[in-house]
């Protein structure tokens, strides 16, 4: 019974029913590239665990304005109504900020796409943000949003969560929309 080898794809012989490469040559080019592979991934493993809690905030935080973007994308800016075409850039605009209410940093209901310019040359533009945040959606969440003054410490496993959901939520959304 012959096999394809799987370094080369020759036919061969093998001597075991366990053999998967025709020759020494191959075994050697096979080894070599698991081991490359399993190095690479324990580095990959060390240096995840080095990671300290401000970074994976910091990729929480991009994994979540990803989605925003993504969810938002074709609508216009929620504070000017500026379309997203044309080349001009979208920020994931938070209506109360980071540092004003941590609580609701990760918080689909206070992060809307934003053009590049009410974001971060206007600060947000929030008079208009507000206007159109209250018929986007209705002056009791909004009300909601202004209460909520909890200051939250997110730790490394919470902001490992963030970034699994929203990576996940991005591809579903790119999926549907394709």
């Amino acid at each position: 019974m012959s096999k394809k080898c799987k370094n080369c794809g020759e036919s061969f012989e093998p001597f075991m029913s366990t053999q998967k490469v025709c020759g020494f040559t191959c075994a050697v080019k096979v080894g070599k590239e698991q081991t490359e592979k399993k190095t690479e991934k324990a580095f990959k493993k060390r240096r995840q665990a080095l990671k300290n809690r401000a970074q994976w905030l910091k990729e929480a935080q991009q994994a979540f304005n990803e989605f925003i973007r993504e969810r938002d994308k074709g609508k216009p800016c929620i504070s000017c109504d500026k379309m997203d075409g044309g080349g001009h850039q979208r920020h994931a605009s938070h209506y109360r900020s980071v540092g004003a209410c941590s609580s609701l940093r990760f918080n689909t209901w206070n992060v809307h796409a934003s053009c590049a310019t009410c974001n971060s040359v206007l600060s947000g533009n929030l008079i208009e943000y507000r206007i159109r945040l209250r018929l986007k959606l209705g002056d009791e969440r909004v009300e909601w949003l202004e209460n909520q003054n909890e200051i939250v410490r997110y730790d490394i496993e919470y902001a490992r969560r963030v970034k699994a959901i929203f990576k996940k939520r991005t591809r579903i959304y790119r999926r549907l929309l394709r």
